[in-house]
């Protein structure tokens, strides 16, 4: 067992072939094979299918590790998008945050270098099927730039999968929700909406003709806009309510920015037709939670995933919100409470999988089990999105075995063995 002072180490990348037959094989686009195989060397995919034909020869055996799953399920890693994970440790302890800067336009704050791969949230996280991250800031106005990240490594420089994919812009609103969960307050409408929209209009524009121009001189802040408008880096425009969603969707295109993913809640069903009519991607935030307007029925929030998912829209999920860190390790039964409202548990295992895959642009290469991928992935012992039956026994990431073991774990076998020697 690890210490209870460290995170599990990383695990050593591939050295021999894996087959692992008589699994429950879910690829993430739909389809399952009841008694599936899937074979990977050097850390990616090479065939997956039905039976057992993987255990051909006597060579095969030797030089690959053979696992017989005993009809566990497999699953594509999860991917958590939009997560501060790694950033912030402890929340009543402001020392462990470093997920904003301060001020509010910080276009060149990048989370990257300020990942903390030692965190103890990540395998708590990991133990639950999440294997891929989406790093994102925090704060208010335009809070910078993400990355992505796989969660078993050393450093950031090892863990990084993708570089600064999207940069984050809260979108100013034009009401404030006072209160809080326990006591609910008023709508009202916020005083400073138009001064904090003209300014972000401003820094747009800059942005534009610094990118245009000879830049004679060094700006990092509006150098940082030039993958947006070139489409290297998507915009990612947080939104909550319906007229806030159609203003900030005006703004991008008045600035002419080709990708942009839209991160919202219930309200984007106010807008839905416009969401279908331009194609914008939908990052729902967290399905578990109550509807932001009294009147909203209390069901609405677990819906709203599969309602767009109904209307043709690309969705995945988050866990923005309250504790949200700590919370990711739900992600899957955000997945599972979609399927009981109006998807198949494959159609919503995709939002955890292969959709945010596509948003990231990263379909290539994870968010599925196909020839030629990654083999990120997990075995479990029952269904993956219901918390009655997941339970991880074994899990990859691109072909290296990654520990189950967290601080949670060590402690409970702690006090298990301090039970079983009856010392209570």
């Amino acid at each position: 067992m690890e210490s209870l002072a460290q995170v599990p180490s990383p695990g050593k990348k591939q050295q021999k072939g894996l087959y692992i037959f008589n699994a429950v094989i879910h690829d993430g686009l739909g389809k399952v094979w009841k008694n599936g195989f899937i074979h990977v060397e050097n850390g990616v995919i090479r065939s997956l299918g039905e039976g057992i034909q993987a255990i051909t020869t006597a060579v095969d055996m030797q030089k690959s590790e053979v696992l017989d799953a005993g009809g566990k399920h497999l699953y594509p890693g999860f991917i958590l998008m939009n997560t501060p994970l790694g950033l912030n440790e402890i929340d009543a302890v402001r020392a462990t945050h470093d997920m904003g800067e301060s001020g509010a336009e910080n276009p060149n704050a990048h989370t990257l270098p300020a990942y903390n791969t030692d965190s103890d949230l990540i395998p708590t996280i990991r133990s639950n099927g999440v294997l891929m991250a989406q790093i994102s800031p925090r704060g208010g106005g335009i809070r910078g730039l993400s990355s992505v990240v796989q969660l078993d490594a050393w450093n950031w420089e090892d863990a990084v999968v993708k570089q600064k994919d999207g940069m984050h812009l809260a979108w100013p609103s034009r009401y404030a929700v006072k209160g809080w969960w326990a006591e609910p307050g008023n709508i009202e409408r916020s005083k400073e909406y138009l001064t904090e929209r003209d300014q972000l209009d401003r820094t747009f524009t800059d942005a534009r003709m610094f990118e245009s121009s000879l830049k004679p001189n060094v700006n990092t802040k509006l150098q940082a806009f030039s993958g947006l408008f070139s489409g290297y880096t998507t915009l990612y425009m947080h939104a909550e309510f319906g007229s806030d969603i159609v203003t900030a969707l005006e703004f991008v295109r008045k600035h002419d920015i080709p990708k942009v993913v839209l991160v919202t809640g219930t309200q984007v069903l106010e807008v839905l037709d416009l969401i279908k009519e331009r194609k914008i991607p939908v990052v729902v935030n967290r399905l578990h939670s109550l509807p932001v307007r009294p009147e909203d029925p209390v069901h609405l929030p677990v819906e709203v995933a599969s309602l767009l998912k109904q209307a043709g829209v690309l969705v995945a999920l988050d866990y923005e919100g309250g504790m949200e860190i700590m919370g990711s390790r739900n992600l899957a039964f955000l997945a599972g409470s979609a399927a009981r409202h109006g998807i198949s548990e494959e159609e919503a295992l995709q939002l955890i999988t292969i959709n945010p895959a596509r948003i990231l642009g990263m379909e290539k290469s994870c968010g599925s089990l196909e020839v030629g991928k990654d083999a990120t992935f997990f075995l479990s012992n029952g269904n993956a999105l219901n918390m009655s039956t997941q339970k991880l026994t074994n899990a990859w990431i691109q072909g290296r075995p990654v520990s189950l073991e967290s601080k949670q774990t060590a402690l409970y076998m702690k006090f298990k063995k301090m039970l079983e020697e009856g010392r209570y």
